[in-house]
């Protein structure tokens, strides 16, 4: 059994969304799969920074569409990723740093809940301002890949 499993219910109705809400759900039941299996601790260590890479890169595009959208929540919606951002850090620095501090299965739990909840509440209430705006959010989104693109070449 998977920790999340994707249905129709996550679904908000923005394909570039949706598909990053997929892999975040993935990585989520890779964490579970590798603390069920007692996979070994560096495995974990990977989905943890996999986990931290994507979480990042999917609020940029998120906000970066929102914006393009002119969401008038987006200083909120923000600050809830932000958040989540910084808790996720310090799960996975704390792992790293000393993998038996870290409650595996409660981190698990936190994920699960804090995915689910945030698609199903905060992420369900911008999509209206997204349809109908494909061309505003495909500017955004190539201008978002761009930038990554180029803060890539720099490093």
């Amino acid at each position: 059994m998977t920790a999340i499993t994707w249905s129709a219910e996550l679904e908000i109705g923005i394909r570039a969304i949706d598909t990053d809400h997929k892999v975040l759900v993935s990585l989520i039941n890779q964490l579970d799969e590798a603390l069920r299996t007692a996979q070994p601790q560096e495995t974990v260590g990977s989905v943890l920074n996999a986990l931290v890479d994507y979480t990042e890169y999917h609020f940029g595009r998120e906000e970066a569409l929102m914006r393009a959208c002119d969401y008038a929540e987006l200083d909120g919606h923000h600050i809830a990723h932000e958040k989540l951002t910084a808790q996720v850090l310090e799960i996975r620095d704390s792992f790293a740093a000393d993998p038996a501090t870290v409650d595996g299965h409660g981190v698990l739990a936190f994920l699960q809940n804090w995915l689910t909840k945030h698609i199903m509440g905060e992420d369900k209430r911008y999509a209206p301002y997204m349809l109908d705006r494909e061309v505003d959010m495909e500017h955004a989104n190539a201008l978002f890949l761009e930038t990554l693109s180029m803060s890539d070449d720099r490093h």
